[in-house]
């Protein structure tokens, strides 16, 4: 699942596709598509880009098949889709019990394994680039944004990019503002198998509360993640059998090494997310094999930047170089460096290499992490059978590369910069401007929350500590309360403390605040809406402090 994702650095892209022109750019059709109508009838309200259904159709004809050669058990002829482009419009397709407000759509498109049904106004997802899977009155959904929602994220994050303006112009690059028709396809693709991960194996994607037991700004750590990326590069490209073998046990070594440092829980997390988004991400990979030397559908031809799929090596090499760059952290995902988001996207491309080098080691390899408890790690364990005698050698033989002393000094840079950044982001969640909100719920007799939040915006100052930034977030209550912010403002969560805090994006004036709580005054139920956020509390006390606006939860009375 993509969810909120974009690269501060103009060469790097994420999955997300930028779309900058879409109307008419699918009107011959799509494959396994007819056209209804006169000749030069159009659909004129499908706000949604016809060419994103056309390569979402293109996919269907791979994986919507009793004999998928992505993943043989995968069938997703039975998969909903919905594109959406927020607030705009939403376009559902082959979904068994769509939401109230879905009319058909009467124009000439046509998808292959179910009808299109499109309703305007609010859309059923909000914000933009959120491209995943999600239940749709119950359903399991396929859900990919428009390429303009897709756009609108890149250029945000462009003008968040601290760096001055006319270096940012200067480095704008055509590619960021066009979509790939590539992409598009690996994104769809990508996307549709988290449905299909969803009901094989349910619960097996990370746990993303356990990032608070994550060492992100570890040095050691990440010059191993940096070793791995360039042992795991090397076996990809290898056609020799001996060096294909010698570099595959340097990422084991180097993978045991790296991990025996790390928490159980750290190493938990990193098996959760490589089976979540690393298998997705290898079903790009894999994409690309198998389109190569297929012809493909009439539409595709309407796509700026396609050649079709004669030799898509290129394609793949894209995809390891990419992986090199994330797992050396040269790539600063959502303009942090020193959160979580960088870490979530080095998983995703090593979940992805070890998929293809499983290709090349295990036949059985897609069964097995399905229905078993086996991690990729494993899987690559049992299938190589390396001794221990090669295992030190091989590891020997990769500390002595010849950039370890330059990565090392790197790494110890960014975790001085992060615990600065860290620090810098708390003091303003703390101290900076606009009225703080905290919500105080030590009275109640259970400590657990409920967190909705994109891991791709996670800063661990300690391990009581959390703060959470990107998108709004909501948290809920064991007693019912409910905290849900309407515009991002980081939220600091303090486990220990069990405190939640942020701050509004202004000063409250005496009107807008909720009234405090006579001294030794009654609880009573709070429901208002501040600027910036929404709250609902159904026992509590206010207090007001200065610039401090104190929410004390208080839990039933019997």
């Amino acid at each position: 699942m993509h969810g909120l994702c974009f690269p501060s650095r103009p060469a790097a892209l994420i999955g997300l596709a930028g779309l900058l022109l879409t109307s008419g750019s699918a009107a011959t059709g799509m494959p396994g598509a007819t056209v209804d109508g006169p000749a030069g009838t159009w659909a004129p309200t499908l706000r949604v880009s016809p060419l994103l259904i056309a390569e979402a159709a293109e996919v269907w004809s791979l994986i919507a098949a009793e004999q998928n050669p992505i993943w043989p058990g995968w069938n997703a002829s039975d998969t909903p889709l919905l594109f959406y482009l927020p607030g705009e419009q939403d376009v559902l397709i082959n979904h068994p019990r769509p939401p109230a407000g879905f009319v058909p759509y009467e124009g000439p498109l046509r998808f292959p394994s179910g009808p299109i049904l499109v309703r305007d106004g609010p859309t059923l997802v909000e914000w933009d680039g959120q491209n995943t899977a999600r239940d749709i009155n119950g359903v399991p959904t396929l859900v990919v944004a428009d390429p303009l929602s897709n756009l609108r994220l890149r250029v945000r994050g462009l003008l968040e990019d601290p760096r001055p303006a006319a270096e940012k112009a200067g480095t704008l690059a055509l590619s960021q503002l066009a979509v790939d028709p590539y992409e598009q396809l690996a994104l769809v693709t990508h996307e549709a198998f988290h449905v299909f991960q969803r009901r094989a194996a349910p619960d097996r994607s990370a746990n993303e509360m356990l990032l608070v037991h994550y060492p992100v700004l570890s040095v050691e750590n990440n010059v191993g993640f940096a070793l791995e990326g360039a042992a795991l590069a090397d076996a990809l490209r290898s056609r020799d059998a001996a060096l294909f073998r010698r570099a595959v046990l340097q990422w084991l070594a180097l993978r045991g090494e790296r991990r025996s440092a790390l928490p159980a829980k750290a190493v938990e997390y990193e098996d959760g997310v490589e089976f979540g988004e690393g298998l997705a991400k290898y079903t790009e990979y894999r994409l690309f094999q198998v389109l190569e030397g297929r012809a493909p559908g009439p539409a595709l031809g309407w796509a700026q930047g396609f050649s079709g799929y004669g030799d898509l090596e290129s394609r793949r090499e894209d995809l390891v170089a990419q992986m090199v760059r994330h797992m050396r952290g040269e790539v600063a995902v959502n303009n942090d460096p020193y959160g979580a988001a960088p870490l979530r996207m080095r998983l995703y491309f090593s979940g992805m290499a070890i998929g293809a080098l499983l290709d090349r080691l295990s036949s059985g390899w897609k069964q097995s992490i399905l229905t078993g408890d086996s991690s990729l790690t494993s899987l690559m364990r049992e299938a190589v059978h390396a001794s221990a005698a090669e295992t030190r050698a091989t590891l020997a033989e990769a500390r002595r590369g010849a950039d370890h002393a330059a990565l090392v000094d790197a790494k110890t840079r960014l975790a001085h910069e992060g615990r600065a950044r860290i620090d810098s982001v708390l003091g303003g969640i703390e101290r900076g401007p606009g009225t703080a909100i905290v919500i105080d719920y030590s009275a109640l007799e259970s400590p657990r929350v409920g967190m909705a939040f994109t891991p791709f915006g996670v800063l661990v100052v300690d391990p009581d500590r959390i703060i959470y930034t990107q998108v709004p977030i909501q948290v809920s209550f064991p007693d019912g309360a409910e905290v849900a912010q309407t515009q991002p403002s980081p939220l600091l969560h303090d486990k220990k403390r069990r405190l939640v805090r942020f701050r509004l994006p202004r000063l409250l004036a005496a009107v807008e605040a909720p009234a405090a709580t006579p001294p030794g005054g009654p609880a009573a139920a709070l429901e208002q809406e501040l600027p910036g956020v929404r709250l609902r509390m159904p026992r509590a006390v206010v207090e007001r402090t200065g610039e401090e606006l104190r929410i004390l939860l208080q839990p039933k009375r019997e």
